[in-house]
């Protein structure tokens, strides 16, 4: 196993180490990559809504808000800003410079309807994803990849998701 921890670090790989090493590493680049394709669209918003990690804390926000009874527009707006600032103030926020929150704030309004209709199924693309990545970490871990391997699947689990990411919602 040692060996295989010393050859990641020799291992050419396309992302950052952290993005093989853990799932919220990886949802940042998923999304960083989702904005770098096409910044404000409803993916890139719905993805960000979508993600487990944001909705919480924005959910938890309103809560002390007193907020409880928001309508659902005026509700995702919140997560969508509270979202928004954990983005930027983390690694992925470099690639937010060019966007403030009031204009994604104000995309989302524009375009409720596109938005929420994706994040449904983002959110269980993402339950999905986080089950797959976990088995290949747990592969890895146990010897049945080396780190090689281990970064294939990752890279290939990424375009994976950024390819159903940008596939056609059907609206059925």
């Amino acid at each position: 196993m040692l060996a295989a921890m010393a050859a990641s670090s020799s291992t050419h790989t396309a992302y950052p180490a952290e993005v093989y090493e853990s799932f919220d590493s990886f949802m940042q680049q998923v999304i960083k990559d989702t904005y770098e394709r096409g910044a404000k669209r409803p993916e890139f918003v719905a993805l960000v809504l979508a993600s487990g990690e944001l909705i919480p804390m924005a959910w938890g926000r309103m809560r002390k808000s007193g907020l409880r009874e928001l309508a659902v527009g005026v509700g995702g707006v919140v997560a969508l800003r509270y979202g928004l600032a954990y983005i930027i103030s983390g690694p992925v926020g470099l690639a937010l410079t060019g966007f403030t929150v009031a204009t994604m704030v104000s995309f989302f309004w524009s375009n409720q309807k596109a938005v929420l209709a994706r994040r449904k199924p983002y959110k269980q693309l993402i339950n999905d994803t986080r089950e797959k990545f976990e088995d290949i970490q747990a592969r890895y871990h146990d010897g049945v990849y080396d780190a090689g391997e281990r970064a294939l699947m990752v890279e290939g689990l990424i375009r994976r998701m950024l390819s159903q990411i940008e596939a056609p919602i059907d609206e059925g």
